[in-house]
């Protein structure tokens, strides 16, 4: 296998231009029989909307990439020379749990229409919807399981066992919470079990390159990813609002609620920094009044201002956990993914948008 990019499934308008560009490239392990999915024609994406598309795909490509990263910096590859099978074995696992976690989130959308419907229920109906999304789901977590038993490390399969454990939990509390949950620490706890995915596969990713688990330089890969996932979720929930406020969101017929936006860090935050601010969002929540109702409340408490310090924050804290990394390339990717998911709109994740920036600036 040349590089993890060639070995990795593809799907949706990728597949589209890998087919015009030629023939398609053998079957890997991984690629769904076509009598599973199916023998409808529709290409069905489960991601909630074309605004969803676009954020998830940030998530798909950038835990991968940061776990190659880590991989190339501590199993110190000559430049040009591809990833050991492992590690780009480990990062197509990373990938497809990140994918089901998306999926089964679509079970808890409850509405067939407007910016909290999914495909799976406009395309079947909710009840079928579910069953389909519940299934998807629950197939590629099985390739999961398939996949880490090749690895043939009980730590690492434990490690990512524990990953995908977490993550079900961050789901279950973000289900239970309530429309109207102000408390940081809350949407903090629930933050770190849905990202700690990326931290438990770059702690993996240590022990694959022949670092002590509960080593040094694990604990510090470990330690960059819990902050970098936290300053990539602030931010992304962050952009969430600032669409919504802006009127570009997920649907644009659908007037945002205040109660659909009450858990982002904005919000969140402004309350906590001002009782006016936090008296405002109750009685807007209490009326079920749409988001332009809180938005100044939330900008005159600096939500934004305080969301946006907090990301870069944790990004900050992200770059310390490496110092203990020797200097190298990817270590230095490792900084610049840092500066990409707390930087406004997340533009160095978007591959076009940042392309297209880069073209502007020479």
């Amino acid at each position: 296998r040349a590089s993890w990019v060639a070995a990795a499934p593809r799907s949706g308008r990728g597949a589209c231009r890998a087919a015009a560009a030629g023939p398609a490239p053998a079957r890997t392990r991984f690629d769904v029989p076509r009598n599973v999915v199916g023998r409808s024609r529709r290409n069905v994406d489960f991601r909630r909307s074309r605004g969803e598309r676009r954020r998830t795909e940030r998530v798909s490509r950038f835990r991968p990439a940061v776990v190659l990263l880590v991989a190339r910096a501590l199993e110190r590859t000559d430049p040009g020379e591809p990833v050991p099978a492992k590690q780009c074995l480990l990062a197509e696992i990373v990938e497809m749990m990140s994918t089901a976690q998306v999926v089964h989130d679509s079970v808890l959308e409850d509405d067939e229409s407007g910016s909290a419907g999914n495909v799976a229920h406009r395309t079947y109906n909710q009840n079928a919807g579910n069953k389909v999304s519940v299934l998807a789901g629950d197939f590629l977590l099985a390739r999961c399981s398939v996949a880490l038993s090749q690895l043939g490390d009980l730590t690492v399969v434990e490690l990512m066992a524990t990953a995908l454990e977490a993550m079900v939990q961050g789901g279950v509390l973000q289900a239970q919470a309530n429309k109207g949950f102000l408390d940081f620490a809350d949407y903090e706890r629930c933050a770190s079990l849905k990202t700690s995915l990326i931290a438990d596969a770059c702690r993996s990713a240590a022990i694959l390159a022949g670092e002590d688990g509960r080593g040094a330089v694990a604990g510090a890969v470990d330690a960059y990813a819990r902050a970098l996932g936290l300053s990539y979720q602030i931010n992304y929930d962050t952009i969430k609002y600032v669409s919504a406020m802006e009127g570009g969101g997920d649907d644009a017929d659908h007037e945002p609620s205040a109660a659909e936006y009450a858990r982002t860090p904005p919000v969140i935050l402004a309350a906590a920094a001002s009782e006016t601010c936090r008296e405002a969002i109750d009685a807007a929540l209490a009326a079920r009044a749409p988001l332009s109702d809180v938005t100044r409340a939330v900008e005159a408490a600096g939500g934004l201002a305080a969301a946006a310090d907090l990301s870069k924050h944790y990004a900050d804290v992200a770059k310390e956990a490496l110092a203990v990394l020797p200097h190298s390339t990817e270590r230095e990717a490792l900084f610049t993914m840092a500066d990409y998911v707390s930087q406004e709109d997340q533009l160095g994740l978007q591959r076009e948008k940042y392309i297209q920036a880069r073209q502007k600036a020479h």
